[in-house]
């Protein structure tokens, strides 16, 4: 799906279906009243206004059953506010809060992230200095933070000369995207901490283990690693 498919789509599901829901219903009920024995010379605009509105409401309900329009509702199921911080309304779209925003931006959602087909993603990773493992921890510093990681997410151990964590980037294929909301994460999806299978387990000193913070509370470039699926 398309950029200008997607905004079609969206704004007849906002927009456009309201009105024609609304205005079916209400012509609907005006002929259903012509047919009244007050009003029979008027019988004929009251059949009419009924079968106009029964055409209008059965094309809303067909093109809702459209291969692009349950394209639509499938794709839209998996958008978050940590790629949109707009969302769709009857007159436009809305802004979230700041604090929605924030709250989002900090999520490991991949498995919503590789649904959304505007959005292209590339494998990262960063090196990072494994200090020890504790209570089913590990602890390691990244980038030049000073302060050390308490990490408890997914593991992986392979042959490897140094630990990393691993992960994914999103992009936006397309910026017009970008015109109704949807914006380029800040953050890289965390997927796991590789170990290299010789790293013998050490615990880490007390002073580690006293400072040692969450990932996304040392303001690195990744997720928690926690997942919301």
């Amino acid at each position: 799906m398309d950029f200008d498919q997607w905004v079609f789509i969206e704004r007849f599901i906002n927009t456009a279906l309201p009105v024609i829901l609304v205005s079916g219903l209400i012509v609907f009920t005006i002929g259903a009243l012509l047919l009244g024995p007050r009003y029979k010379e008027r019988r004929r605009w009251g059949i009419g206004m009924m079968v106009i509105s029964a055409v209008g409401l059965a094309a809303a309900a067909i093109f809702m059953f459209t291969p692009s329009t349950r394209h639509y509702m499938k794709e839209f199921g998996h958008v978050t506010p940590r790629v949109r911080v707009e969302r769709p309304s009857f007159f436009g779209y809305t802004p979230e809060s700041e604090r929605i925003v924030g709250a989002y931006s900090v999520v490991q959602n991949d498995q919503d992230m590789k649904q959304l087909t505007m959005y292209s993603r590339q494998p990262v990773r960063e090196t990072v200095r494994l200090v020890g493992y504790a209570d089913g921890s590990y602890y390691f510093y990244v980038g030049q933070n000073v302060t050390p990681v308490n990490y408890s997410g997914p593991v992986t151990k392979k042959q490897v000369t140094a630990p990393y964590l691993t992960g994914y980037r999103y992009t936006l294929n397309d910026r017009r995207y970008r015109q109704i909301g949807f914006i380029t994460p800040d953050r890289y999806s965390t997927l796991a901490l590789v170990v290299p299978t010789n790293w013998k387990v050490k615990t880490p000193s007390n002073d580690v283990l006293e400072n040692a913070k969450r990932l996304v509370r040392l303001g690195t470039k990744w997720t928690t690693e926690e997942t919301t699926n």
